[in-house]
C-alpha cells in the first residue's frame, strides 16, 4: 500500500507537466515507465528515489517533460499496452462476475437464488405502503398532510439508495438470463452506447 501511495504522489507531481507519462505511472506498465523516469532523472528505479528527486531538484520535471518528447514512440507503445492490460483486467473481472452469478443460480439454498426478487418485492411493498399511508392521511386528516409529506421527503435519500440497488439487481437479473441462454451479457456502457447509436470499435 505504501508503494502504491508513493506512485500516486509521483503521478500527481508529473501529470500537470507530462500527462502521458503521468497517466502511465503506477499502472500495468508502471515498471517500464519507472525505468524511463529513473534514466531521465539519473536515480534508481524506485518510487522513493524518483519522488525524492522530484522534490529535491526543481529541474526534474523539465527533464521528464523532455523525456516525454524524446521517447514518444516508446511511450505510444506503452500506452497501447496499458490499454490492452486494463481491458484484459476488465474482461477478467466480468468473467469472475459471471461465474459468481452462475454459482448463485446453481445454489441449493433457495434464499441465495431468490434474494434479488425478494429485495424487489420488499422495495415495492414499502413504496406502496408509503403512498397508501400518505393517501389515507390526506383523506382522513388533511391538516397533517404537510407534515407527512415532509417526512416522506426526508426519507428520499433512503429510497434513492434502495431504488439504485433495485436497478442494479434488475440489470444483473437480465445478465443472469443471458448467461442461462449462453449469451455474453452486455456491460452498462455497451448498453448505453447501443441506445445512443454508438458503433463499437
Amino acid at each position: 500500500m505504501g508503494v502504491l501511495m508513493m506512485w500516486d504522489r509521483i503521478k500527481a507531481l508529473i501529470s500537470p507537466i507530462a500527462p502521458v507519462v503521468g497517466g502511465l505511472v503506477g499502472g500495468p506498465v508502471g515498471a517500464s515507465v519507472g525505468t524511463l523516469l529513473s534514466n531521465a532523472l539519473g536515480v534508481e528505479a524506485t518510487p522513493e528515489a524518483i519522488e525524492q528527486e522530484l522534490k529535491r531538484n526543481p529541474d526534474a520535471l523539465i527533464k521528464i517533460k523532455q523525456m516525454e518528447s524524446d521517447e514518444r514512440a516508446q511511450l505510444r507503445t506503452l500506452t497501447y499496452r496499458h490499454a490492452e492490460l486494463e481491458s484484459e483486467e476488465r474482461k477478467l473481472a466480468l468473467v469472475q462476475q459471471h461465474q459468481t452469478m452462475q454459482t448463485e443460480l446453481k445454489s441449493e439454498d433457495a434464499y441465495v437464488r431468490r434474494w434479488r426478487p425478494t429485495f424487489g418485492y420488499a422495495v415495492c411493498l414499502a413504496w406502496s405502503l408509503l403512498f397508501l399511508g400518505l393517501f389515507i392521511v390526506m383523506v382522513v386528516s388533511p391538516e397533517k398532510a404537510s407534515e407527512v409529506i415532509n417526512s416522506v421527503v426526508a426519507m428520499t435519500p433512503l429510497f434513492g439508495i434502495a431504488l439504485t440497488v433495485l436497478g442494479i439487481n434488475i440489470h444483473k437479473r437480465s445478465q443472469d438470463k443471458q448467461c442461462q441462454a449462453g449469451m455474453t451479457p452486455k456491460t452498462l456502457k455497451q448498453l448505453k452506447d447501443s441506445v445512443a447509436g454508438v458503433v463499437p470499435s
